[in-house]
């Protein structure tokens, strides 16, 4: 019995993360119109004892919010010849979750800045190529994907990218990769290689740049607030 509790105990150590995951997917269901009243209810009961510092409660009622959960995804489902089949609620849920509706976007991205470079390389605008854009836009598709791979592999749930905001990060790259086209071809930054070497590692700088977006558009909103 002891050995039990010593169990129950060191699992609860981590109640606080384990309801904030809990917290977010209560969260998306919500969002996804499924009905998490009663696992919300424990919930909150178990938040109650995490203040507490009664973690043992803390987390026999986090399990069972848990529980509660599972049981309103279920009841969302559609029934269909004994079977249960998801819904349209069901699957917005593990979209809103799991970031799936960002990774579909990355995806998609990477495929259209894929195809753009392909056929479109050579077209310039005052006289600087668009691929350097277009490679920007594939750097800031790759941020969006593993940026969601973080979040799941340190969080369990998107956390960053389950927003919207997401779609505006390839358009400011576009930009962000023309402008570093024109800062190391001006000669300001010079790239150590020979010229035939030279266009490999602009691309390559846009790209990054296009990675970096997040960052920049950060960097550049602080430089802003103190000008």
């Amino acid at each position: 019995m002891y050995v039990e509790l010593k169990g129950v105990l060191d699992r609860s150590s981590d109640i606080s993360g384990d309801l904030q995951r809990l917290n977010r997917a209560l969260q998306a269901a919500h969002r996804s119109s499924i009905d998490v009243k009663n696992s919300y209810d424990f919930y909150i009961l178990a938040f109650k004892e995490l203040n507490k510092d009664n973690l043992t409660d803390a987390y026999l009622y986090y399990d069972r919010a848990e529980y509660e959960l599972t049981n309103a995804i279920n009841a969302a489902k559609h029934k269909l010849l004994g079977f249960q089949i998801h819904s349209f609620s069901t699957i917005s849920f593990f979209f809103k979750l799991y970031g799936l509706y960002a990774i579909l976007f990355g995806i998609l991205s990477c495929i259209l800045f894929g195809y753009l470079i392909y056929g479109y390389a050579n077209v310039t605008i005052l006289d600087v190529p668009l691929w350097a854009s277009f490679f920007a836009g594939l750097g800031s598709s790759a941020q969006i994907l593993t940026g969601i791979m973080d979040d799941l592999i340190r969080k369990g749930t998107a956390v960053r990218y389950k927003r919207v905001w997401y779609v505006a990060l390839p358009l400011l790259s576009l930009i962000f990769g023309y402008m570093a086209y024109l800062l190391f071809n001006s000669g300001l930054i010079a790239f150590n290689v020979d010229s035939r070497n030279t266009t490999f590692s602009t691309m390559f700088a846009c790209f990054l740049t296009g990675f970096l977006t997040s960052w920049l558009i950060n960097r550049l909103s602080h430089f802003s607030k103190h000008m």
